[in-house]
């Protein structure tokens, strides 16, 4: 198994990482049927126990690959990192706002979901930043930097990349019900945020301060679905439009930011 993988890292680790983020998406699936037709949970609680089992075979895959080194990395710290990260802190934020404005104009009488429910919207949102980014930006990524060096060019491609299969990792939720327009633009902009969220990652040395930020911006977007019941993560991605695209321009911003020359050459030394 060493000898193949280490194969793979060396040969074909572009294709690796398809592969990769495949048995991420099949776990995903293969965990959502045990959860409805076994638990049969529902909900956030059956969204939590599906990314379980996606992160636990994260985590393995860490550890076969050889990046479970990330995980004993501080960087720079989890507060300066989020200081890094900070136009992430602050579209989170906005979007927090403009969630709760969402919900005080669809309805006046929204009821707030039990304790349980909302801890177990919390765990999932927490869940789904671990898992994915211990796949994409902890495996994937360091994998093609590996492979294509340390180096501009190097961090260029390995970013370009992992974030377009992210992105395209996305495309996934038509079977979850989400159409294929809704599925397209979320593609697309998972696509410029995990590109974000690399470099935020690179410039942080820290893989938890992406985990953190992922987390939260999740939660802001779904929080009317996991605090008062409205809507769902489906609808969220269903009510997508093109305008978004547009919108996501502003992100280009902080990457370019975040990855000129100088601070490229800080990505170097960590």
């Amino acid at each position: 198994m060493n000898k193949l993988i280490t194969y793979l890292k060396e040969k074909h680790t572009v294709i690796l990482g398809v592969v990769i983020a495949v048995i991420f998406l099949v776990t995903l699936r293969v965990s959502g049927l045990a959860v409805q037709y076994i638990i049969k949970a529902k909900g956030y609680t059956a969204m939590l126990l599906e990314e379980i089992g996606a992160m636990i075979v994260s985590i393995i895959i860490l550890y076969i690959t050889g990046m479970n080194h990330i995980l004993r990395k501080k960087g720079k710290g989890i507060i300066r990192g989020l200081y890094i990260g900070g136009f992430l802190v602050v579209i989170g934020v906005i979007a927090l706002a403009n969630s709760f404005v969402n919900i005080t104009n669809k309805t006046n009488n929204s009821h707030i979901q039990p304790l349980f429910q909302i801890i177990m919207f919390i765990a999932t949102m927490l869940a789904v930043g671990i898992t994915e980014e211990f796949t994409f930006r902890g495996t994937i990524l360091n994998l093609y930097i590996d492979k294509f060096g340390r180096n501009r060019k190097g961090i260029c491609v390995s970013i370009v990349l992992s974030s377009i299969i992210f992105g395209a990792a996305h495309v996934s939720n038509i079977l979850s019900g989400a159409s294929l327009k809704g599925a397209f633009i979320q593609a697309c902009g998972a696509a410029i945020l995990g590109a974000l969220l690399a470099a935020i990652y690179l410039r942080s040395g820290n893989i938890f301060v992406v985990v953190i930020l992922h987390a939260f911006n999740d939660f802001s977007v779904l929080i009317g679905s996991g605090f008062f019941g409205i809507g769902s993560p489906t609808n969220v991605v269903n009510s997508y439009s093109y305008l978004n695209l547009i919108g996501l321009c502003i992100y280009l911003i902080p990457i370019l930011v975040l990855l000129r020359k100088n601070k490229t050459e800080e990505i170097i030394k960590i």
